[in-house]
C-alpha cells in the first residue's frame, strides 16, 4: 500500500508542475528559475535533516553518485528539457520523455544488472502506446522540415540524461544512504550545477515578486521537489528504476486532467482510448511482482 500510495502522490504532484511552471515563464529566464527552484528544495531538505537529527555526514565515497544524481537528475535533464519545449509542444515532449521508462529497463540492465523482465517491457510499451493516442494531433503534426527535430533531439537527450540520474539514484552505494540526505546533497549539487550553467548562459539574475511567481516557486521547490523526489528516490530502493520510472507516461495523464479543467482541453475518442491503454499500462507495472529484484538495504533512517 505504501508503494502505491507513493506512486500516486509523485505522478499527481508532477502531473500538476506542468501548469505552475507556465507561471515562471516571463520575467524570469528560465535558466534562473532552475537556480531557485532546486537551491530552496536543498535548503528546504538540509533544514528538514537538520530538525530530524538525520546525519549529514556522509562518506567521501558515497558523494560521487549523489553529485550524480544531481548533475544528471536534477539540472541537465531538466536543462535539455527546458532547450526542447522551445521547440516542441507540451504533448510531444510528455511523449518523448514517455521513453524513460524503456531507457531505465535497458540502463537498469547494462548498470545496475537487474534482469529484463518481459511484463515490465510490456507494460512500457503499452502505456507509450497510450500516451501517444492522447496526443495523436500533435503526434501527427511533427516534422522532420523544421525545428521541432532540433527539439526532439533535446528531449530524448534530455530523457536519457534523467535515465542516468536514475541509475546513480539507483546504484547500490546509493541505497544505503537515508533517503533524505542523499536527497539535500544530491540537490545541493544540482544547484551548483544549474548556478554554473546559469551564468554561462549570459542570462541576467532577474527575480519576479508576483505572487504567481512566488507561489509557483513555492509549490515547485517544496511540493515538486522536495516531496515529489524524496518519494521517487524511496520508490526507485523499493521496486527498481524500471517500475518507479513509468510515473512519465502517468504524469501527462494527470496534467491534462488538469488542462480539461483549466484550459478547456477536450477529449476525443483517441485521447480516451489511449487513457485506457495508459491505466492498463500502469495497473500491470505496479501489480507485477518479482521475485529477481535484488532486496535493497533499508537503513532505519530512511524514512519519508
Amino acid at each position: 500500500m505504501a508503494v502505491l500510495l507513493a506512486f500516486l502522490g509523485c505522478v499527481t504532484i508532477w502531473g500538476s508542475t506542468w501548469y505552475a511552471i507556465e507561471l515562471q515563464l516571463g520575467v524570469v529566464p528560465k535558466e534562473w528559475s532552475l537556480v531557485y527552484r532546486f537551491a530552496l528544495a536543498s535548503l528546504v531538505l538540509f533544514a528538514i535533516c537538520l530538525i530530524r537529527r538525520q546525519t549529514l555526514k556522509i562518506d567521501l565515497k558515497h558523494h560521487l553518485w549523489m553529485a550524480l544524481t544531481g548533475l544528471f537528475l536534477f539540472s541537465g535533464g531538466y536543462i535539455f528539457t527546458y532547450w526542447g519545449t522551445e521547440y516542441l509542444t507540451s504533448g510531444l515532449v510528455a511523449v518523448t520523455f514517455s521513453m524513460l521508462s524503456f531507457l531505465n529497463i535497458v540502463n537498469a540492465r547494462i548498470f545496475l544488472g537487474n534482469p529484463i523482465q518481459p511484463s515490465t517491457i510490456a507494460a512500457a510499451l503499452v502505456g507509450i502506446a497510450g500516451l501517444v493516442l492522447l496526443f495523436m494531433p500533435e503526434v501527427t503534426a511533427f516534422s522532420f522540415e523544421d525545428d521541432t527535430t532540433l527539439g526532439l533531439a533535446l528531449c530524448l537527450t534530455a530523457t536519457l540524461i534523467c535515465s542516468f540520474g536514475n541509475m546513480a539514484a539507483g546504484a547500490g552505494s546509493s541505497r544505503k544512504i537515508p533517503v533524505l540526505s542523499f536527497n539535500a546533497w544530491s540537490l545541493g549539487y544540482g544547484a551548483l550545477s544549474n548556478i554554473t550553467f546559469a551564468l554561462l548562459s549570459g542570462k541576467p539574475i532577474a527575480f519576479d515578486p508576483q505572487p504567481s511567481y512566488v507561489l509557483s516557486l513555492l509549490y515547485l521547490s517544496v511540493v515538486g521537489t522536495v516531496i515529489a523526489f524524496t518519494l521517487y528516490i524511496w520508490l526507485i530502493g523499493r521496486i527498481g528504476v524500471g517500475r518507479a520510472a513509468y510515473m512519465a507516461v502517468m504524469t501527462p495523464v494527470v496534467a491534462l486532467m488538469i488542462s480539461t479543467v483549466m484550459e478547456g482541453f477536450v477529449w476525443t475518442v483517441e485521447a480516451l482510448v489511449g487513457l485506457s491503454l495508459v491505466i492498463i499500462g500502469n495497473v500491470t507495472m505496479i501489480r507485477r511482482k518479482s521475485k529477481t529484484e535484488e532486496k535493497p538495504p533499508q537503513p532505519t533512517e530512511a524514512t519519508v
